[in-house]
């Protein structure tokens, strides 16, 4: 009886990490927030098992809860810039530099399969500007940090990252692997890549990847409102082409 009790008492608690879990990686895609109800329908998971699994990670600081709903914390957040601290170091006066030249939002992210993720962002100085809190994830073919990591596998990789599964966040987004992939080749060639209002209306970027022995894919990013896209796009990406080359020079020493 005693191993019997042990055992549920296992399980049990081995259901409530994987529950938690479940809720913080559903989270990284409300960054404005989500409201209980509509995060427990995303985790198919009972309300009254949402709200208590959040009471307590809210207590670790994992989660907070807004008058927009349910954001992931600051510990949370913090933990996802350490754990990249080594780039983030080499890259950071580069990216600096990147982003005084622009006066654009600059954002570094990590390859995580089917999602970009934001590990440290450089807001920009302009009252009209693009933001997205650390932590953030895109689909990695919604955005242009994802598309220029995306770009360095091949299409088969890319198959296998993808899968079947296609999230429409606009009417730009690819959905399909013939438009993707005509967009990598363009990629490929030019050696950057561009989101326009792919990911968020009124939204652009242009990224590029990070060209390392490190373990981990990296990518730099620079958003901005589609007002100034056309007009500066030339500009932003002759800047982050030089940071790019910045970065990788520091990285191969």
């Amino acid at each position: 009886m005693d191993k019997i009790m042990v055992d549920q008492s296992k399980h049990n608690h081995s259901q409530v990490i994987s529950r938690a879990a479940t809720i913080l990686k559903a989270l990284q895609h409300y960054p404005q927030g989500i409201s209980i109800t509509a995060l427990a329908k995303r985790v198919e998971l009972p309300r009254s098992t949402v709200h208590r699994l959040v009471s307590s990670l809210e207590q670790a600081s994992l989660v907070i809860h807004t008058r927009q709903g349910i954001q992931l914390g600051a510990a949370l957040l913090q933990m996802t810039h350490t754990a990249h601290t080594d780039f983030i170091s080499v890259a950071k006066p580069h990216i600096d530099t990147l982003a005084r030249r622009t006066r654009e939002t600059v954002d570094v992210c990590v390859f995580r399969g089917q999602y970009s993720l934001s590990i440290d962002q450089i807001a920009s100085d302009q009252e009209l500007r693009v933001m997205s809190p650390v932590g953030t994830a895109f689909p990695v073919y919604t955005s242009a940090h994802g598309k220029a990591i995306l770009a360095t596998l091949s299409n088969e990789e890319v198959k296998t990252v993808i899968g079947d599964k296609w999230i429409q966040r606009t009417e730009s987004s690819h959905v399909s692997y013939d438009t993707l992939f005509r967009d990598l080749d363009l990629i490929r060639k030019n050696g950057w890549a561009v989101d326009i209002e792919e990911h968020a209306e009124g939204v652009c970027a242009v990224g590029v990847s990070i060209q390392s022995s490190l373990a981990e894919r990296y990518a730099i990013a620079v958003a901005l409102p589609v007002i100034r896209f056309n007009k500066n796009m030339t500009e932003v990406t002759s800047a982050l082409l030089q940071c790019q080359a910045e970065v990788e020079e520091v990285l191969k020493r």
